[in-house]
């Protein structure tokens, strides 16, 4: 289930000085945006995305495991 989980980092073409993150999910949408943006370098974007997609994961593992 983590493995459906990843991050793009992307600029859009109104502000090319500034990078974004997002979450996507490889087998289905995820019916909602989990995005930010405003980081000066696409590696700061990426190094927020990923720490961010981390606890996104932990907080739905435990979730799931409340679920059960």
């Amino acid at each position: 289930m983590k493995s459906d989980y990843y991050i793009v980092t992307f600029q859009t073409n109104s502000d090319l000085q500034s990078w974004h993150w997002e979450f996507r999910r490889s087998r289905s949408p995820m019916g909602v945006k989990v995005t930010e943006g405003g980081y000066q370098t696409q590696k700061a974007a990426e190094y927020a995305g990923k720490r961010e997609l981390a606890q996104f994961l932990e907080m739905l593992a435990k979730e799931e495991s409340r679920q059960r």
